[in-house]
């Protein structure tokens, strides 16, 4: 007590224990948690996609911390969650698409940040849809179509699926074709396809390739709340007229979207210091 009574009634004294506690605790914390790793790996989607724009991006944060960012490229979402729930993959951190995996069934995993949105983009040829007026309103109007779903291995099928098995569509009752963006897109130009689905974020310049092909449209949502009421890890977006050409107008009305959210992985034995790192550095 009479110690107490000392430093209470000498401040200066009391600042100076302070701090000497507020320093021997940071140092003992210093020492007893381990240091970042020097190296971490990091899987992303194909070599021209945003994910892996992002991961160039976080490589160069990283480094200023001398830590040495590796990209491995993957065919998308559903690859990356199989490689970082695997402890034995060497893999430190992933990023997947919201809604590729049931949290409850990956306990080992956690999710570090949201980085972007990924909009679905359904691009349609306004031939195939001649009967109904050239529009394609509802999936339902899917039904005898040739569609690609997205690459094995991404995100883009999985989520692709799940909306078409909301409108009651099984694979039987479509033309459905496995394909990546660029080989989609080269099957609508020459007419052997009708639909593409791709999930891509709205700076994505793959987008560009697929409004550029003649008589294509953009599916307009009309029903996206009741998709994100029934699919929670899905958000409604408003896309503007003209917001992702304004030269060439498209798209060429308001767009009612859904969206998922690119999303960086980690296992839950991350190391503190390293979560901390990177979340200053995305």
């Amino acid at each position: 007590m009479n110690l107490l009574y000392q430093l209470a009634s000498r401040p200066a004294a009391l600042v100076s224990v302070i701090i000497a506690l507020v320093t021997t605790v940071f140092i003992s914390i210093w020492f007893l948690l381990p240091h970042p790793p020097k190296t971490l790996t990091i899987v992303t989607g194909f070599p021209d996609g945003l994910y892996t724009q992002f991961a160039q991006q976080l490589k160069i944060e990283l480094a200023k911390q001398k830590i040495t960012l590796q990209i491995r490229n993957t065919g998308g979402s559903v690859d990356n969650l199989a490689l970082i729930n695997d402890p034995q993959s060497g893999i430190d951190l992933a990023i997947i698409q919201s809604g590729v995996g049931d949290p409850l069934k990956y306990p080992d995993l956690i999710s570090l940040a949201g980085i972007f949105y990924e909009p679905l983009w359904v691009w349609y040829r306004q031939p195939a849809f001649a009967k109904e007026g050239g529009m394609l309103t509802q999936l339902s109007q899917l039904k005898g179509k040739r569609i690609s779903l997205g690459n094995d291995g991404s995100g883009t099928q999985l989520l692709s699926k799940a909306v078409l098995e909301l409108n009651e569509i099984n694979p039987k009752q479509i033309k459905f074709e496995a394909l990546k963006p660029d080989e989609a897109i080269e099957k609508l130009h020459k007419g052997e396809l009708d639909v593409a689905f791709i999930v891509a974020a709205g700076e994505a310049p793959i987008l560009k390739k697929f409004y550029q092909i003649p008589e294509i449209r953009l599916m307009n949502f009309d029903q996206a709340e009741a998709y994100t009421r029934v699919l929670p890890y899905l958000n409604r977006v408003d896309i503007p007229k003209g917001v992702i050409s304004i030269a060439d107008d498209q798209p060429k009305q308001d767009i009612h979207g859904l969206a998922s959210t690119a999303t960086l992985v980690a296992r839950n034995d991350i190391n503190p210091a390293t979560v901390s790192l990177l979340l200053r550095s995305s």
